[in-house]
């Protein structure tokens, strides 16, 4: 029941997602098929996929019955069960209350808020993120040293903000020059882990002794 609960989240944020992309210029790069087989590349799988597009279906849906701005003004990327929370509200409390409502979604292990108050952001802030976004996504295209499926981003009033899985420290820094050299980027702000490194170290084994007697 739950697997199926998933599989259908899944299926339902695919579809939305879909929606929303062919509305970019990005959207002809993107179909069903290629979502699909992307998700199965990525190091946490079709399922954690599934898993992490359900907990954002559970998040938005939250905001929306508890208050409809907070689904229009705020966006969310759940990546391994971890939410980036980016966006701007009028107050502090909207600020508190649309994190603690996250905080409520069954799931969710961790919660990164990066929203921006909009007394303290202007509408020419906002101008160039499709901008920004259309060239990072060009940039690590076509840079073969960066496992770009990995990492989920989104530009917001200049700032680029990132969350996901960098195979080194070295694939990071990448991605945040490749981030930092697109015009109109004020900053970076990451919550990207890097992968452990598996040890080449082979502890010997014990010799067992026989007992002779």
């Amino acid at each position: 029941m739950v697997r199926r609960k998933m599989i259908t989240r899944f299926a339902f944020l695919s579809l939305s997602c879909l929606i929303l992309i062919a509305c970019t210029p990005l959207g002809v790069l993107t179909t069903v098929g290629t979502t699909a087989g992307t998700y199965a590349m990525e190091e946490r799988g079709l399922e954690g996929a599934a898993n992490d597009l359900g907990l954002k279906a559970d998040i938005v849906g939250t905001w929306a019955q508890e208050k409809l701005s907070y689904a229009s003004d705020l966006s969310v990327i759940v990546y391994n069960s971890k939410a980036m929370v980016i966006g701007a509200v009028e107050s502090e409390e909207e600020r508190a209350k649309a994190i603690a409502l996250v905080w409520k979604v069954d799931g969710i292990k961790d919660v990164y808020n990066d929203i921006v108050l909009k007394s303290e952001t202007g509408i020419e802030d906002f101008t160039h993120d499709t901008l920004i976004n259309t060239r990072l996504f060009a940039a690590l295209t076509f840079d073969g040293q960066i496992m770009d499926i990995n990492y989920k981003y989104d530009a917001e009033g200049g700032t680029v903000y990132v969350i996901g899985l960098a195979q080194s420290h070295g694939e990071l820094r990448r991605f945040i020059a490749h981030a930092k050299s697109i015009p109109y980027v004020r900053k970076v702000v990451s919550h990207v882990e890097v992968k452990e490194r598996k040890s080449m170290y082979r502890p010997k084994k014990e010799r067992v002794l026989s007992d002779a007697s």
